[in-house]
Formats: structure tokens, sequence, C-alpha cells
């Protein structure tokens, strides 16, 4: 698994140049355009509505059954990170099962993303009720603007989506494979990722503004660790060295065990080495008297 991102092969002036500059503009505009015309948000969520059902594409099975293969795949991704990595230390002498830069790249991302981004930052400080719930689609919260704080605390909150976010962090996978196949895979993960963002929108669970900016934020976030953890000059031997301290600290906790095995198994031997003998029954007066 190799990431390549060669910018200084990219023509000037292209977003390939610049891909983190490019991202943030990206997202800056996103935003401004859904601060200054609010009703884009409500005239596209208008589409999924109908006047007595809410939202009826909540119903379909099929769509259920989507939504439901969207979050499981991300999940068996960080799934087998986490088994690739405990197996790492169990058997500290044996190559890593996925390349180290490539379980750091994306730990990071998952972490600083949706967990620490979305769910422990702007879920908590923009208070602003999901579609479904805002008075226009027969809800009784009102609606709010993106990035907008709301003023009152509401229990389902929608700015931004954790599920667009998620499926946004798979699209990287696209670099790691073979370059005949790279186009292809970024083009199918990129309409996967469109595809759940509109299956949100057409839920009730999420304005467009929602879907779209946790996607930019997530590009950005994407492309600013790839540069620390690929593009730096120097780190093509990183995953050398990562391999190699995660071999050190696997023989490590293989020493501390043995260890405390040793320890455990010898104060339990001492301690019974020296514990007092069981004390001996008073012999009868009729044993004493066949003595």
């Amino acid at each position: 698994m190799v990431y390549v991102i060669d910018t200084a092969r990219a023509p000037r002036g292209t977003a390939a140049e610049k891909p983190l500059l490019f991202a943030t503009l990206i997202t800056l505009t996103l935003s401004a355009v859904f601060v200054a015309m609010p009703g884009v948000d409500l005239a596209v969520s208008r589409l999924f509505y109908v006047e007595g059902l809410g939202f009826p594409a909540g119903k379909i099975e099929a769509l259920k059954t989507f939504r439901a293969f969207g979050q499981y795949f991300p999940l068996a991704l960080i799934i087998a990170l986490v088994v690739g990595l405990v197996l790492k230390l169990i058997y500290p002498s044996r190559p890593s099962l996925f390349p180290p830069r490539f379980t750091l790249y994306f730990s990071s991302l998952f972490l600083l993303g949706p967990a620490l981004t979305v769910n422990g930052i702007l879920k908590p400080l923009f208070d602003r009720p999901r579609p479904r719930n805002v008075v226009d689609f027969g809800g009784t919260d009102a609606f709010v603007h993106a990035w907008g704080l709301g003023g009152h605390y509401f229990d389902d909150r929608s700015f931004v989506s954790g599920e667009a976010a998620v499926v946004a962090c798979l699209i990287p996978l696209a670099f790691f494979v073979p370059v005949v196949w790279r186009r292809s895979v970024f083009v199918l993960l990129c309409v996967y990722a469109a595809l759940t963002a509109l299956n949100r929108i057409a839920f009730g669970a999420h304005f467009l503004s929602d879907v779209l900016i946790a996607s930019g934020l997530m590009a950005m976030l994407a492309i600013g660790l790839a540069h620390l953890i690929y593009g730096r000059p120097g780190v093509q031997s990183c995953d050398i060295k990562l391999d190699a301290a995660l071999s050190a600290f696997g023989h490590r906790l293989h020493g501390w065990r043995r260890e405390t095995v040793a320890s455990i198994v010898k104060a339990v031997t001492n301690r019974l080495s020296f514990s007092p003998a069981l004390p001996q029954p008073a012999p009868s007066a009729e044993a004493e008297l066949q003595g």
C-alpha cells in the first residue's frame, strides 16, 4: 500500500498543486453560501418531504439497508486496523498486517475527524435541529442555519453529519490501490459518499449543508494528515522505523508479561512455603487406651 502525491509535478494553478488550500477554499465558500442563503437547505429538504407523511424515504427498507452498509463498512476497516495492530504486538517478530503508516493515517483520520471534530466539538457546540424536527417540516423547533448556535438545547442535533464524515474518510483509500485502479476507485468512493449524504437528506436527518460541510472538513483533515505522514521529505523510511518500534514495544510487552507471571508465581510459592502446618486433631481417649 503506497500513498503517492507528487505536488512538484502537478500543473501550476490546479487543485493538485495545493490540495489543502483548494479544499479549505471550497469548504469556506460552501459555508458562506449556506449562511447567506439558508433557504437552500430548506428547499432541498422539501424535495423529500410529504405533507402528513414527513420524510417517507425513511421507511423504505432498501434505503435502510444501504444506510446500515454505510455504517458497517467503515467499522469493518477500523476493526481490521485494530486487529492488525494487536497481532503485531502479539507476534512482534512478524511484519505488520498493514503498513504502519497506513494504520497511523486512518486511525488518526477517524479519531480526529468523526470522533473529535464532529461528535466531540461541532455537535455539542452547534445546537441545530434536524430537518424532521423543524417547524417547516411538521416539527416543533425553529430552523437554524449552518454554523448557527441556535440558542436552545436540542437532544438530536444535525450539524454536521457524522455518517457523511465517516464515509468521506474512506475516500483516501483510493490512493492506496495500484495506480491503474486509482481513478476508478476514487470515483466509486465519491459516488458512494454522495449517495450516503443523499440518503441522510432523504431521511430528514440532515440538511444539505450538514453533509457538504462535513465532507469538506474531512477533506481538509485528510489532506493535512497525508502531508504530515506521507508528503514530507525523508518520510519514506517511516514504515520501517514504525514497524521496528512496534516490534520493540511488542517484545517489551512480552517481557513485562513474563516478569509479571514470574513474580506472581514466586509470590504464591513463597506464601505456600511459609504457611504454618495444618494443626493435627488431638488423639481420642479410646486411641490413647489402645496405644
